[in-house]
């Protein structure tokens, strides 16, 4: 991004300050912006910068811009997905990401949405402050605190509404449906081949979890800071959507949470931060929430058995949700765990 081009995004932006918390700023008074490359996104598909915007020889502020720039052709199943992903971020920062920060979840303020047609997005935001820091016990139960209170916003029907403003229909990245080729890679032999055979039971049984509500999608260490009092700050909502609560829980104590050992606390701890934002009649029993957590571990499991493994081991997890489904001997069809999952994990009221 050039000096110009940044120049006029940050005069752009300047009408949002105060509403972001910023200090008013009049866009004629903006002599310079100067920009520092933070990260390129994935495929290449543009990058993130930061502005420092000048006001005479002083920094005025410091915010950050989002440029998405798409392949002129988005022909492959993960074009079209990161596409897709981008038209549901802009409308996250331009409809619910004040509603999110102020209902406990931090997250960057919206300055400047702007969709470029076929060429991409332009997302200009507050700067999170902020740094990384290992996962531990503390950090982890914040995290999870920030979890559930964005879980909680959006609870049941919220979640559809949040649908029709913009948010994607299935939150997560590695959902079923747009996975087909990690599907399709997956070993058939073995619990992994008995995990390919139970997939689409899995991910309908999630799908109908009593437990939907809006998630992350991308709840990871590479996702979220730490403020110097320790609040976690989350970015990146390219995959916000609709899912049962328990796949951003999977992901976050798989791919984030550094003490694997230290699990029933720490669900138990979500499920304490869930039902104080809920009421404690609307939140999941712990029995229903630990059953989808075993099942959204599965579901990671297979996007990982076709794509690799990372993050804590999970085999066990997934062992004991086939077991319960076919005793320890692969069932003949996909058909078949459809019919096992009935029986196995009813779907259990909140």
């Amino acid at each position: 991004m050039d000096g110009a081009e940044a120049l006029s995004l940050a005069k752009r932006a300047c009408p949002q300050f105060a509403s972001a918390g910023l200090a008013p700023l009049d866009p004629s008074s903006i002599t310079k912006v100067e920009t520092r490359s933070v990260a390129r996104l994935w495929a290449g598909m543009g990058s993130v910068v930061e502005l420092r915007v000048k006001a005479g020889k002083d920094t005025a502020a410091t915010i950050m811009a989002k440029k998405v720039t798409l392949p002129k052709r988005c022909a492959s199943i993960g074009d079209r997905r990161k596409k897709a992903s981008y038209e549901v971020e802009c409308s996250f920062y331009e409809k619910y990401a004040a509603k999110v920060a102020a209902a406990g979840c931090a997250c960057p303020r919206p300055l400047l949405v702007e969709r470029r047609g076929t060429e991409g997005v332009t997302i200009v935001m507050t700067k999170l402050v902020g740094s990384s820091a290992p996962m531990d016990g503390a950090r982890s139960r914040r995290v999870l605190s920030g979890l559930a209170k964005l879980h909680a916003l959006f609870w049941g029907v919220e979640a559809d509404e949040a649908v029709a403003g913009g948010l994607a229909a299935q939150g997560e990245y590695w959902y079923l449906d747009t996975r087909p080729d990690e599907h399709a890679a997956m070993p058939k032999k073995g619990w992994e081949g008995r995990l390919r055979l139970a997939a689409r039971a899995i991910d309908d049984r999630l799908k109908s979890d009593s437990s939907q509500t809006i998630v992350h999608g991308d709840a990871k260490s590479a996702n979220i800071i730490f403020a110097a009092d320790g609040e976690p700050l989350f970015y990146d909502f390219q995959y916000v959507g609709k899912a049962c609560c328990a796949k951003d829980l999977a992901y976050c104590l798989c791919c984030c949470c550094d003490d694997a050992d230290d699990e029933a606390a720490l669900v138990a701890h979500y499920r304490a931060e869930l039902a104080a934002a809920l009421g404690a009649d609307a939140a999941p029993s712990r029995e229903a929430l630990d059953d989808a957590l075993l099942l959204a571990y599965a579901d990671l499991g297979r996007w990982m058995s076709g794509w690799g493994w990372w993050g804590h081991d999970l085999e066990s997890k997934i062992t004991d949700v086939l077991d319960r489904l076919d005793g320890g001997t692969a069932l003949a069809s996909e058909a078949d765990y459809a019919a096992a999952m009935e029986k196995a994990f009813p779907i259990r009221a909140p």
